[in-house]
């Protein structure tokens, strides 16, 4: 057992290894085509994932952030696409997941653990929960939202225009971020997530997925006209609060989507390892891995690749031992930002050293320099987190949502 490893730890990533065995084969056509990876779906369903980060007391996996950034790499060492999509469910189970039961007290705490409790259930069931957050020309900051949300009898009524919908039309519920109609374009406007179920009236998806990387997330627009959500299906049956929660705890959106692209990185390595060792320098049958520059390049790649596993790993067990926290925090971002730059490079490191043979779409190498390149502008992008790191070390209360990118 690797050290700091648990059995829990170990079965899940077991799991998470022979679920996702058939991936690789299938990655390769729904990259070709963008199409979304069904039957890779269909098993993660049937192996119980869906519940991954569902707490063990009510019949989930229990995952914690650790656990969970260590089996979202196994995924996206086979598919990335499938595991970034993955990531988006887990957003909002392993939301619900970190709620203080002990806050929950009165009638309000009673409609919030019920609310809790229903998206515990549907997990267990194998359904679907896609995070649709994004806006044209917002992104992922929610103070700049267009999409607007008013109150109707028996619930809320929802009109506006998302994009990047990851899981578009093979979700079963989608969590819409809106902005209550009455506070639109003032200076503090109140943000809550909404419901969607798959089917429900006035939601329309336009299909226009046809990208650099990441093909197979079918994250296409999304369109909602006066869209009935009942108050049942208001997250955690409480409005407001969306950027307060993002701001303190980022750790499952921007370490989520870090966790996936180490994965990409992890992949990568692998890759560029076993191929130079099944070839021989040109004109003999000297093996290319006994040439010092293959493995001074290696070597860097490896270290690289190390360093990276030492950044996200750490911050993920930051996230177990002290969630919320500033330098808890901090750690998110430096990993998400290290992950979103030297991704790019290592792939590109990969190519040079690999030779040309390797942009061929019959090698997976070229797909992997493609979607890890889309790493740098999840959120948070790179920038963003370089402000973020900056503020927290020069003092700054990063926990007040004024002074974040959100």
């Amino acid at each position: 057992m690797e050290c700091g490893m648990t059995d829990k730890t170990n079965e899940i990533l077991a799991l998470c290894d022979e679920v996702a065995e058939n991936f690789v084969a299938r990655a390769r056509k729904s990259d070709a085509e963008a199409s979304f990876p069904v039957e890779n779906y269909a098993d993660m369903r049937k192996a119980g994932l869906m519940g991954l980060m569902v707490p063990d007391k009510y019949g989930g996996m229990g995952a914690d952030f650790f656990q969970y950034t260590q089996a979202a790499g196994r995924l996206a060492q086979r598919c990335a696409s499938t595991a970034v999509t993955f990531n988006m469910h887990n957003i909002i189970v392993a939301t619900l997941a970190e709620v203080d039961e002990k806050a929950l007290i009165g009638s309000i705490g009673k409609r919030m653990a019920n609310f809790r409790d229903w998206v515990f259930g549907e997990a267990l069931a194998g359904k679907v929960f896609a995070a649709s957050l994004t806006e044209p020309g917002a992104g992922f900051h929610p103070k700049s939202l267009t999409t607007t949300y008013e109150r109707v009898d028996g619930g809320f009524k929802i009109n506006g225009k998302k994009s990047f919908v990851s899981l578009s039309e093979n979700a079963d519920y989608y969590v819409v971020a809106a902005v209550a109609e009455e506070t639109l374009g003032s200076g503090d406007p109140k943000i809550s997530w909404l419901v969607v179920a798959d089917g429900d009236p006035g939601v329309r998806f336009e299909r226009i997925w046809d990208t650099l990387g990441m093909r197979a997330t079918v994250s296409n627009n999304m369109y909602l006209e006066d869209v009935f959500v009942p108050k049942e299906r208001l997250f955690m049956r409480a409005e407001g609060g969306v950027v307060e929660k993002l701001a303190k705890e980022p750790h499952m959106i921007v370490g989520g989507f870090t966790a996936c692209y180490f994965g990409i990185m992890e992949a990568i390595f692998k890759f560029v390892v076993e191929y130079q060792a099944g070839r021989k320098m040109v004109g003999t049958d000297i093996p290319v891995i006994e040439n010092e520059l293959v493995q001074h390049r290696i070597g860097e790649m490896s270290v690289n690749v190390e360093a990276g596993r030492e950044l996200v790993y750490s911050a993920a067990r930051k996230v177990v031992a002290d969630r919320g926290s500033k330098a808890t925090n901090a750690a998110i971002h430096r990993a998400k930002y290290y992950v979103g730059e030297m991704g790019p490079h290592l792939a590109s490191q990969a190519i040079r050293l690999c030779g040309g043979s390797t942009v061929s779409k019959h090698l997976p190498m070229e797909r992997y320099y493609r979607d890890i390149r889309c790493c740098g502008v999840m959120p948070a992008k790179s920038d963003e987190c370089l402000w973020y790191i900056g503020k927290e070390a020069l003092g700054f209360d990063t926990n007040k949502a004024s002074e974040t990118y959100w």
